[in-house]
């Protein structure tokens, strides 16, 4: 089967480096979607396991031409959906539409279920829906549908550990990524001195330990009888005994005890709690006896948590930290065009990324190289 990996703008090649570190080389991008050939459902079920920065994993079950809806009628209804959907399954049916002749998500989404139900009936008769999902998404871009089966779910930046609510959270899946966009690594100290509820830290952390991003969570496909049980039984083993020991250094800092307190509250919830510290911290006043450390984080905004002129003042006071730390690497999302200039030198990288929504910029300091 063909398996579809959404990526958020920005980091499609991010997800495309940890597919081929998880054994899936030959990779292509299509629209903002990482294709993989050749693979069953034992692959589904690593994915969704394994995927730090993928939004979720879909099965491409057909692709053709849809300029009316006789076309995308015929094109769905040429899918056997008898070999993946059971007598008592609900489908539900999801659009996406750009750049072509068929736009009104309503009547496209109608059709669609029409035809998937008009060949279950010719295959079961009466159909009893149950809490067995699938949900089928409809592509058409530039007039060619693509019919794609989810089998996550819930998205892959649900990870399971925080359920606690909190302004502004980054998500999972591209806290990951910034990560993965750095150069730190588990020998150097990692720290966040606007961690919020924890996701940076916590994510560095599962990331050293190797901890799979989906171990404590389920997923669409397993409720599937076409799936065979072992597929999400060998990813679970496999999950169990790649997971490392290791002595690690992750700080977390934030001006606010409720966030704080929301942070280690994630922290046990993931399992990693004794390998983070957090601080309740001005970051102004952050100090370490490390000579070479890497600092993320996702400072506020301005827009969304107080002004642009607090935006643009922690710019500044972080340009004074990093002259300070000067063999540290610093790394900041976000949304402030002015962040280089209130920084006090230009970024060494800087790559958009969007961030619920908010096209922002992912800016590298660079600090020297160790030693040998």
């Amino acid at each position: 089967m063909k398996l579809l990996i959404p990526a958020a703008t920005g980091i499609e090649a991010v997800v495309k480096r940890q597919l081929d570190m998880l054994g899936y080389p030959d990779t292509r991008a299509i629209n903002g979607r990482i294709a993989v050939e050749g693979c069953s459902f034992n692959d589904v079920a690593r994915l969704n396991m394994f995927l730090r920065s993928g939004e979720r994993v879909l099965i491409q079950l057909a692709q053709f031409p849809a300029n009316d809806f006789d076309e995308l009628y015929a094109g769905v209804a040429s899918v056997p959906w008898w070999e993946l959907v059971s007598k008592n399954g609900r489908v539900t049916v999801i659009t996406k539409a750009v750049n072509s002749k068929l736009f009104a998500h309503h009547s496209i989404q109608a059709v669609g279920k029409k035809a998937i139900v008009s060949v279950l009936q010719q295959k079961y008769g009466v159909l009893i829906e149950s809490d067995e999902e699938y949900r089928v998404e409809l592509d058409i871009t530039d007039d060619v549908c693509s019919v794609n089966l989810d089998t996550t779910g819930v998205g892959l930046h649900k990870r399971g550990y925080r359920v606690k609510p909190y302004d502004a959270p980054l998500k999972e899946t591209t806290a990951s990524a910034l990560i993965d966009l750095s150069v730190w690594n588990p020998d150097k100290t990692f720290t966040d001195l606007f961690c919020g509820s924890g996701t940076l830290p916590i994510e560095a952390a599962m990331k050293a330990l190797k901890i799979a991003p989906g171990l404590n969570r389920k997923f669409a496909y397993q409720q599937w009888g076409c799936v065979d049980a072992n597929a999400y039984a060998l990813a679970l083993q496999e999950a169990n005994d790649v997971r490392v020991e290791r002595d690690l250094q992750i700080i977390g800092g934030d001006i606010s005890e409720k966030a704080i307190e929301i942070a280690e509250f994630h922290a046990k919830q993931a399992g990693v709690d004794k390998y983070i510290k957090f601080n309740l911290r001005d970051a102004r006043e952050f100090v370490s006896k490390s000579s070479y450390g890497v600092n993320i984080s996702n400072p506020p905004y301005g827009e969304r948590l107080g002004d642009i002129e607090q935006a643009r003042q922690i710019a500044r006071d972080m340009g004074k930290l990093y002259r300070a730390l000067d063999k540290w690497n610093f790394y900041f999302l976000s949304p402030v065009e002015t962040f280089e200039r209130d920084f006090g030198r230009r970024a060494d990288k800087k790559r958009y990324i969007y961030n619920a929504g908010i096209k922002c910029s992912y800016y590298t300091f660079n600090g020297p190289k160790p030693k040998k």
